[in-house]
């Protein structure tokens, strides 16, 4: 009699087997909805009561949140409108972790918005705030007005006041100059880009920034070769730049990026893309010192 609680026990285990089996299956294939909040980042003046004094070990962990936030909307809808509010969290927490503002910056930057442009500058206020004697979050903020708003009344002043900071690099006075002499320009995009690309740490952040580098060294590359067909035939080439194949002076046209296709527009007198996920500034700057007759981009 003391054996059958043991059968009966091991019967119910197999037949439960096959219904784990389906269960399983079944949310594989109807995976309930992730609904997203920000009650796990509460405002940054409540978080130093609620994590009693572990700020430092709190940032961290919410900074690796923050991370995957990113990079599991970066693979799917590329919006990412908490993340200011956790990146605020983890400056606030531990101001030593400077690049949590960086990132945020880059990412939010990204989505190409009014309303992401002015997120992404409020982190970049925190962070001169926190660190104002780096001229990154300065110079950035900049940045920011000149890329993705066109708006050179505004961009000017952060740009030369960054420019001109202790630990600015050699380069960036002259990217500034270049912006307000001649309007910035492909190479201006490309430079501050490939900086980014430079300081970054998160996997996604780096495939980013390394597409929008690539997106302007092919916008470069392919300028310059029209250039020099117009110098030597007179014109500039057709609009799908196929006579700079034929004629060699690129072994071919890149795809772009961000599934538009690279043109010649002749009016502008450059080479264009027709995608709208684009930076439109550096491609109206460059038109500019073409009609200044200043050569290469």
């Amino acid at each position: 009699m003391s054996r059958i609680p043991n059968i009966v026990a091991i019967l119910i285990i197999v037949a439960a087997v096959p219904l784990y089996i389906y269960a399983r299956g079944h949310l594989i294939e109807h995976p309930r909805p992730q609904v997203e909040t920000i009650a796990a980042y509460p405002k940054p003046e409540f978080a130093k009561v609620m994590f009693l004094g572990y700020d430092a070990m709190a940032a961290d962990f919410l900074f690796i949140k923050a991370a995957y936030y990113f990079g599991s909307h970066y693979v799917t809808d590329r919006t990412y409108s908490l993340l200011g509010r956790m990146v605020e969290v983890v400056a606030r927490l531990n101001p030593n972790l400077q690049i949590a503002l960086l990132f945020g910056d880059a990412a939010i930057s990204s989505m190409n918005t009014p309303e992401a442009i002015e997120e992404a500058n409020r982190l970049l206020d925190i962070g001169h705030e926190l660190y104002p004697d780096d001229y990154n979050f300065v110079f950035r903020k900049g940045m920011n007005y000149f890329m993705y708003l066109n708006d050179m009344e505004k961009a000017y002043p952060f740009l030369y006041k960054g420019a001109r900071m202790p630990g600015a690099p050699e380069n960036v006075y002259w990217l500034v100059t270049k912006a307000a002499t001649k309007g910035g320009g492909y190479r201006l995009a490309y430079e501050y880009t490939l900086g980014q690309l430079k300081e970054a740490k998160d996997k996604n952040m780096k495939n980013l920034l390394e597409i929008r580098t690539r997106f302007f060294g092919d916008l470069i590359a392919l300028s310059e070769a029209a250039d020099r067909y117009k110098t030597d035939t007179g014109k500039g080439p057709d609009r799908e730049l196929k006579e700079l194949v034929r004629r060699g002076y690129v072994s071919f046209v890149p795809p772009e990026p961000y599934g538009g296709r690279y043109e010649y527009d002749e009016g502008k007198g450059l080479v264009v893309t027709s995608s709208e996920v684009t930076l439109r500034p550096a491609e109206k700057a460059q038109e500019t010192e073409r009609k200044k007759g200043k050569g290469t981009p």
